[in-house]
């Protein structure tokens, strides 16, 4: 495989067309990128990387204007091209006309009619021009000035006769914005101003460039022009898909930290997910936790009861991740979350405990645990809590919890409970996450989720709201699993595709619908038993008191724990509080010293609640 030459960009020859017929440019996007151009010197390398100036100011030269001015607001005027002194020329008449003290603004408006009504052909960039609007809420005098001679130089802008043309061309100003919207509509509206947007490099252009700078990883650098070997070819291959959404700034800085950091090509991956999370270690590739995910079953069968199935498939999941193996069916598949789960099923039967005991098996601690309960955002506008509010809106400045969490650590299972209550605009986030694997936040910055885990919890195809508006169950306790499965995708399926209109979020997240079981007679006998020990463990730390239960007290407590098993495991731990650690609590505080044993011989129910009976 050989580089291919290096070809003017579209947008550039945009603005070669747009000198005869526009007076004034807005170029916007991608504007602080480096652009990649063919190379004219025969002494160096075919290919060349400038700045989006340099690559303007050398179509302006190709197109006959000699004479380029570049604007700054940290180093004023600037001249890089010109032909007998005009460009100077211009510059010191604009400086004397405003006056040496005159605001910059003002400055920059008598260096715009300067060049607008040059007889010389002459150009000129206002960089960042985002930037000359110091308050968002309102325009200063200075800043309208200019922007009312700007519009009067576009409509009274005359032609020159330039060598090679037949028409006349402008004397163009362009302006490089962030956005469109950063000048006044009534300056960008209209036929006058050419809006042109630089746009983020193509698979193409990132091919390109990583092979001009996969030869400085490489131990021997291989010519341009040169065939390369297999596995030179499929690193950068995967140097250009596993870069798709970044620049090639950022490109060229994965390629130094890869240099400082002794990376080769064939392992750029790390260089690109360094650079993105900022973290050298990746304890997804940790050999401990592959150690542990052998187990992986056992673990989180001891955390969560009566769940196989569920469990089953979320421990193929870590394990697929842990060897690499994640989205191994597409080629770009780096960006994405290590891996997406959707926890669908009855209330109480596990599925955030589940997620919690994976938290803690894959990240060995419990804060890597990230929750949101999507109840929380059901309304269209609190999408601002998840990636923060954007510039110009109150708090703008905090960023958003989600975005705020996942860039000081990315290493995370993030857990969204109840995804179905979200607003569906909440959803479309979700979108860009699965995908791409990152999200841009209320500042503009990029926050990757390449490293983390994504879980959805949902009720959906358990319940639905009756006549008199009491949620009752569709599929009853006691159903065969694969009955309640296949209710339950379904349900899912129809709520994404049907309901909300969101069948692109039911495609990213695939086959990764975990379906959980209701809660039986044994595993809720079991769950009891848990609970219990968790009790007696604790009335042990905090009194010193030997906690033990007659088998008539045991079973007394688990019949009655267990009558309302459609509520789960978290209808248990409710009965539980009831039936026995209120009464226990009472009956302990009225001991005075705590004794050293004490054996619950059974429960008793009264008008003042339970009470627990003891020796």
């Amino acid at each position: 495989m050989t580089a291919p030459l290096a070809q003017i960009p579209t947008w550039l020859r945009e603005v070669e067309i747009a000198l005869a017929a526009n007076p004034q440019v807005a170029l916007t996007g991608n504007i602080r990128d480096l652009i990649l151009l063919p190379n004219d010197d025969p002494m160096r390398p075919p290919i060349k990387t400038v700045t989006v100036t340099e690559a303007l100011s050398e179509a302006l030269a190709r197109t006959g204007h000699r004479n380029v001015i570049v604007y700054s607001l940290a180093d004023g005027p600037e001249v890089i091209h010109e032909e007998d002194g005009a460009a100077t020329t211009l510059v010191a008449a604009a400086t004397n006309a405003a006056g040496t003290d005159a605001h910059r603004l003002t400055i920059l408006r008598a260096l715009l009619k300067a060049v607008i009504e040059s007889d010389r052909e002459c150009c000129l960039i206002i960089e960042s021009a985002s930037r000359l609007r110091t308050d968002p809420e309102s325009i200063s005098e200075e800043y309208h000035e200019l922007l009312v001679a700007a519009e009067h130089g576009m409509n009274t802008a005359p032609r020159r006769r330039v060598a090679g043309h037949q028409q006349g061309l402008y004397n163009t100003v362009f302006w490089m914005l962030d956005r469109e919207g950063d000048l006044p509509h009534w300056l960008v509206a209209g036929d006058q101003m050419r809006v042109i947007s630089v746009p983020m490099p193509s698979h193409t252009d990132r091919h390109l460039h990583t092979r001009l700078l996969t030869n400085s990883l490489l131990p021997q650098p291989i010519p341009l022009t040169a065939e390369l070997d297999p596995d030179t070819a499929k690193a950068v291959d995967t140097y250009a898909s596993q870069t798709t959404g970044l620049s090639q700034r950022s490109i060229a800085e994965i390629n130094r930290l890869a240099i400082d950091r002794g990376i080769a090509a064939n392992d750029i991956a790390d260089a690109i997910r360094t650079y993105r999370v900022g973290i050298p270690d990746n304890p997804w590739q940790d050999t401990a936790l592959r150690a542990k995910l052998r187990s992986a079953t056992a673990k989180l069968s001891g955390d969560v009861f009566g769940q196989p199935a569920a469990i089953r498939k979320s421990a193929d999941i870590l394990m697929r991740s842990a060897i690499g193996l994640t989205g191994a069916q597409s080629s770009s598949s780096s960006s994405r979350p290590q891996g997406v789960l959707f926890f669908a099923g009855p209330t109480g039967v596990g599925k955030t405990e589940l997620a919690k005991s994976m938290a803690q098996l894959i990240f060995g601690r419990k804060d890597a645990f990230l929750r949101f309960d999507m109840s929380e955002f059901s309304s269209e506008h609190s999408e601002a809590r998840l990636i923060g509010s954007p510039p110009g809106y109150i708090g703008h400045s905090a960023g958003g919890e989600l975005t705020n969490s996942v860039r000081q650590d990315p290493f995370r299972l993030i857990l969204f409970d109840e995804v179905e209550k979200a607003h569906p605009r909440i959803l479309d986030k979700f979108l860009q996450i699965l995908e791409d694997g990152r999200l841009t936040d209320g500042n503009g910055s990029t926050v990757y989720f390449s490293e983390s885990l994504i879980v959805f919890t949902s009720n959906l195809g358990v319940y639905t709201q009756g006549p008199d508006g009491v949620r009752v169950p569709v599929v009853q306790r006691g159903a065969d699993y694969a009955a309640v499965e296949t209710l339950i995708r379904t349900k899912v399926a129809e709520h994404f595709t049907t309901e909300i209109g969101r069948p692109e979020l039911l495609n990213r997240i695939g086959d990764n619908i975990v379906v959980f079981d209701f809660i039986s007679d044994e595993v809720g006998a079991q769950l009891v038993e848990k609970v219990a020990g968790n009790v007696v463990e604790r009335v042990r730390e905090m009194t010193g008191t030997a906690v033990e239960f007659s088998p008539e007290a045991r079973a007394m407590m688990t019949v009655e724990a267990c009558k309302k098993l459609d509520f789960g495991g978290r209808g248990i731990n409710n009965a539980m509080e009831s039936i026995l650690i209120n009464p226990l609590a009472r009956a302990l505080f009225e001991q005075d010293p705590f004794p050293a044993a004490m054996t619950i011989e059974g429960f008793e129910h009264g008008d003042e609640g339970w009470r627990v009976i003891f020796r």
